[in-house]
């Protein structure tokens, strides 16, 4: 059984369509990497399984339940996050304050200990742990928002364009980072600009366009398919 189903699913905002009959999967465990060109749908599809967005037609199931009519809070506390691609960390708060804010489920007692355990993914935010997240570089606050997200140890991350805006040199970093949290657990799916890296790193893809089902396969599959390669990862 998939730990994230959904089901043929169509949603948008208002009178505007924007995913038309979507499906996809992520089992226990894997990283899989949703691309497709600007405006695919691929952030609304995000929306939708976080519950930020109800699905006007099919189901998303995470974990064998029926998620779909349910709020982002309830669905945190079945065991999935989500870091959003802006606004997603408290700019006024210090990077160890926004760590604890993302543990408000967690029992008292078992923070300090889960702060330590981001610390080891990120020793930078150790480093700067009393900093406010607001005075940080975008692949700082990246860490900060991945960081909050894993201090509920969630079964399921969605990640929302974790590289946009920053250096090649701090790309690399966040990725190494994103394998890091993948291999000690937790499933990861991401939406990433930088296809062709998301993929090399993916255990498997899926290419919206015009909030539709294009292809789907491993990532190698997918980084070696020539009509994937000329639309979707100019090559």
């Amino acid at each position: 059984m998939a730990l994230l189903d959904v089901q043929s699913v169509t949603a948008g905002y208002g009178d505007t369509e924007i995913l038309r009959d979507v499906s996809m999967q992520v089992r226990r465990g894997e990283m899989v990497s949703i691309i497709g060109p600007n405006g695919a749908g691929k952030s609304t599809l995000m929306k939708t399984i976080f519950g930020l967005l109800h699905p006007r037609e099919g189901k998303v199931f995470f974990d064998g339940d029926d998620i779909s009519g349910l709020h982002p809070y309830q669905i945190v506390e079945r065991g999935m996050c989500y870091v959003p691609q802006v606004s997603n960390v408290f700019t006024e708060l210090t990077v160890a304050e926004n760590l604890e804010m993302g543990a408000f489920l967690a029992k008292k007692g078992d923070i300090s200990a889960r702060k330590e355990r981001i610390y080891d993914y990120f020793p930078r935010l150790k480093e700067r742990r009393n900093q406010r997240a607001g005075k940080m570089s975008g692949g700082e606050r990246q860490m900060v928002a991945m960081g909050s997200a894993l201090m509920l140890e969630p079964k399921l991350v969605l990640m929302d364009e974790p590289s946009a805006g920053l250096s090649p040199k701090m790309v690399g970093v966040i990725f190494e980072q994103i394998k890091k949290i993948n291999d000690s657990g937790p499933a990861i799916l991401i939406v990433e600009q930088n296809a062709q890296l998301s993929l090399q790193m993916s255990d498997r893809g899926y290419v919206l366009a015009s909030g539709e089902n294009r292809f789907e396969g491993t990532g190698e599959e997918l980084l070696n398919d020539p009509e994937v390669g000329r639309l979707y990862l100019g090559g």
